[in-house]
């Protein structure tokens, strides 16, 4: 078993928030002269709504994370989560897709590399690495 403490990604923040802002004046400029121009008071509305999900989901990846590579289990939010695949393991980004042991309830994880010291990183590609699923 290995376990760490997760902070808040600044990186995630940033990136979630610079993706929305684009979209936003993407929508302002495609739809202004158009027919869809009465329309994009409610695009801008949801993808806001959008935004504020995606920044509530990366507020939630922080506290205690422990990894039980021997049995492909990971411990986060508070329970136990089975790995369903092989990790997505690329140099700044990790995705992990779960499965809740507890009520079958399925996650997606996106953990960066500023969720963790850049030890912990490394230790935690390392081990991800040797996951094998039959």
């Amino acid at each position: 078993m290995w376990s760490i403490k997760l902070s808040i990604s600044k990186l995630q923040l940033l990136i979630s928030t610079l993706f929305y802002s684009m979209l936003m004046m993407l929508c302002l400029v495609l739809f202004a002269n158009t027919s869809l121009n009465s329309y994009t008071f409610i695009i801008i509305i949801l993808l806001i709504i959008e935004w504020w999900r995606s920044i509530c989901y990366f507020n939630t990846i922080k506290n205690e994370f422990a990894l039980f590579h021997y049995i492909n289990q990971i411990y986060w939010h508070k329970q136990r989560w089975y790995l369903m695949y092989k990790p997505l393991i690329l140099r700044y980004v990790i995705i992990l897709n779960l499965k809740s042991r507890h009520d079958g309830k399925r996650c997606t994880l996106l953990l960066m590399a500023d969720n963790l010291q850049p030890n912990d990183w490394r230790t935690l590609r390392f081990y991800l690495k040797q996951i094998e699923f039959t």
